[in-house]
């Protein structure tokens, strides 16, 4: 993991030249996520991973690249559980922590991308 890491430890050098847009559209996908979870996995599987090859070469994309998917990944699991537990009584109680869960995923992984560092 160190290898990943930029030589202060904690931040990976900038690289300009690769298309970061990728990423915050994918940001913005998983927030849509929160409402539109189909869309989103959808693009975290499919259009996320149609990446460039210089773009798995940086350590800071690849580790949020990760940190999406499986953000979306599980948000979908725990709301269909959640979709479950409906008839049962209780599935507001499963899905108001997993969606407080999803937002500070997201609210976090957009702002260590912002500061350019490995989630």
């Amino acid at each position: 993991m160190m290898d990943a890491l930029g030589a202060e430890g904690c931040v990976a050098a900038p690289s300009v030249a690769l298309d970061t847009g990728r990423s915050w559209r994918a940001y913005a996908a998983l927030a849509l996520g929160a409402v539109l979870f189909v869309f989103s996995i959808w693009y975290q599987v499919y259009g996320d991973t149609r990446k460039d090859a210089a773009a798995w070469r940086d350590a800071v994309l690849q580790s949020h690249r990760q940190w999406r998917l499986r953000t979306a990944f599980l948000f979908l699991v725990w709301s269909i559980l959640a979709g479950f537990c409906v008839p049962f009584g209780f599935g507001l109680l499963v899905f108001v922590p997993v969606w407080l869960w999803f937002v500070y995923r997201v609210t976090r992984g957009m702002i260590l991308f912002r500061m350019h560092r490995v989630a």
